[in-house]
């Protein structure tokens, strides 16, 4: 990006220049994301809900600059963003599915110039991991990630979908430290799931994404005359 986002700061996606139509869709990721105008704001975590396959994978890796969107207009601060942008600021809190999974914790977090030990405790990094790589930390691995993304500047944090145990597997091995450290500096953490009982417990926001199938029944039946 030209200049930094503002801090605070509030992500705006803006779908009223979508006519090509009602859905957008990615065969990687196979799955399709009804358009729908919505707003994230900063220091806080989201958790995007949706049965699989029905836009939260979609809308979450749109977030992080992964997928293309074609008319869709993100903006922050008046300034429109596009997915290199959004890719250049954001951070994927998985590593195993980035380049930097195979580095060593504590090398990583030193070679951008942070204090390790500051850091490490921020985030509840556990001394037998500092020497190991990214990818085999288990459960602690998007606390990681987190620390990692922090000190590299990043400003929005994305995940992969995921189903609500996982979640709750990860908040017994203290993601919750990591996150809140994320949100506490600022940051934007958004977490797609297919459900919001775990998520929606500790979430600052969840929005559900599903399509309003019962909208489309009954707009079908009248149609029909019924």
């Amino acid at each position: 990006m030209k200049q930094p986002l503002p801090s605070p700061f509030t992500v705006r996606i803006d779908t009223s220049g979508c006519t090509s139509s009602c859905a957008a869709f990615d065969s990687r990721l196979n799955d399709q994301w009804f358009y729908r105008d919505l707003t994230f704001q900063s220091g806080s975590i989201c958790a995007i809900v949706s049965e699989y396959g029905q836009g939260s994978r979609f809308l979450t890796q749109m977030l992080g600059g992964r997928v293309a969107f074609g008319d869709v207009t993100i903006s922050c601060g008046g300034i429109t963003l596009t997915q290199a942008d959004l890719h250049e600021i954001s951070w994927n809190l998985e590593p195993n599915a980035e380049p930097f999974g195979r580095l060593r914790v504590r090398k990583a977090i030193e070679a951008a110039g942070a204090d390790f030990p500051e850091t490490a405790e921020r985030f509840g990094l556990t001394p037998e991991r500092y020497d190991r790589r990214f990818i085999y930390l288990s459960g602690e691995r998007w606390s990681a990630s987190a620390a990692y993304g922090h000190v590299l500047g990043k400003r929005i944090f994305f995940a992969p979908y995921q189903p609500g145990i996982f979640y709750y597997q990860m908040l017994q091995s203290g993601l919750m430290t990591a996150l809140r450290a994320l949100t506490d500096s600022g940051a934007l953490v958004v977490l797609p799931c297919c459900s919001d009982r775990v998520l929606g417990q500790f979430a600052d926001e969840v929005i559900c994404v599903d399509p309003d199938y019962s909208k489309a029944a009954d707009q079908q039946s009248l149609s029909k005359g019924d």
